[in-house]
């Protein structure tokens, strides 16, 4: 190629390249045009709702256009989390994933209505949460160790648990612990956390293991005692609440992790601006405050990346089936 060929070139070179990253150029300069929704599938009042209502508040004023949270509950939080699936992959529609959605519902439902790897673009992990054992305020419980020794000496399923539906951390809270103990718990599935808390507190059922977030209201309130947390460590909000582990149950752990994410084909131009957005939000000392309060542990800044966050998934995926198999839960 002469001289004078490649000055010819480059003018219509540099016009290719800039026509070529334009379109990304106007797509992330443009986003949003109109209000994000942001979907939480569980009910209001839950603790993913808590969370999920925290993250779309933030986003929203950093987008400048509004996140409105829309809550698809029901059916473990299968509902939702397949409407994000089904969605389009143009920014307008986020979820709220979670262990209980993504990776538990995978074995409890024959047909959860979407793949946890295929169908979703994974974009962060923000926050995890571990439970807690609760029974009614009067309850004649006021040690761990004095229910679980009243459940080992009573017939199987003589006490009933509450959660807020198959596939929840709640219900796997207590099939674990009912495999720790050898003995069979009723499980008494519900609507929402609400409805399942409201159960323990007015003696429905014996207890409940729910996210500290969910409970916390009713706990500040006394309208519930707390027993035990099912971490393995104490909780920031239950100080004096010894876990499970270390009362007499070595090994129990069950805690929950929560994700953001969208429908899978997201453009790789869209997922920077929402990780990159997600980001700045986790990293502010307010927010983070007000989610320590809440009862979340809140994930380290700067966050993972997608594809770490894709690898949590696929890990747990390898992980939580054949254990959960072994617990005998089902969604029937």
């Amino acid at each position: 190629m002469n001289f004078s060929l490649r000055l010819r070139l480059r003018p219509a070179l540099a016009a290719l390249l800039l026509w070529c990253c334009v379109p990304a150029a106007f797509a992330q300069g443009a986003y949003p045009t109109r209000p994000v929704k942001f979907i939480v599938p569980y009910a209001a009042g839950s603790a993913g709702d808590v969370l999920g209502r925290i993250i779309a508040n933030q986003l929203g004023e950093q987008l400048g256009k509004g996140v409105v949270v829309d809550n698809r509950g029901g059916a473990g939080g299968t509902i939702g989390t397949a409407e994000v699936a089904h969605a389009a992959p143009d920014g307008y529609t986020l979820g709220l994933g979670s262990q209980g959605t993504l990776i538990n519902n995978q074995v409890l439902y024959a047909k959860p209505g979407y793949d946890s790897l295929k169908d979703y673009t994974h974009i962060a992990e923000v926050a995890d949460v571990q439970n807690v054992l609760v029974v009614a305020p009067g309850s004649k419980y006021n040690a761990v160790g004095e229910l679980l020794a009243e459940i080992r000496a009573r017939p199987a399923e003589a006490f009933k648990y509450s959660s807020s539906g198959v596939g929840t951390s709640h219900h796997m809270a207590g099939a674990v612990l009912s495999q720790f103990l050898d003995k069979p718990l009723l499980h008494v599935p519900y609507t929402g956390a609400p409805q399942g808390l409201s159960a323990v507190v007015g003696g429905d059922v014996d207890m409940g293991l729910y996210n500290i977030p969910a409970a916390i209201g009713l706990l500040r309130g006394a309208k519930l005692k707390p027993l035990a947390v099912t971490g393995l460590t104490h909780s920031a909000l239950l100080p004096n609440i010894p876990t499970l582990d270390e009362s007499g149950l070595k090994g129990y752990e069950v805690t929950l992790w929560f994700g953001v994410m969208a429908p899978a084909g997201l453009p790789p131009e869209l997922l920077t601006r929402l990780h990159g957005e997600l980001n700045k939000l986790m990293s502010k000392p307010e927010v983070r405050a007000r989610m320590t309060e809440q009862g979340y542990t809140v994930a380290p800044v700067p966050l993972g990346s997608p594809a770490e966050y894709t690898r949590l998934v696929a890990r747990e995926l390898d992980k939580w089936p054949t254990i959960i198999r072994k617990l005998g839960a089902a969604a029937n």
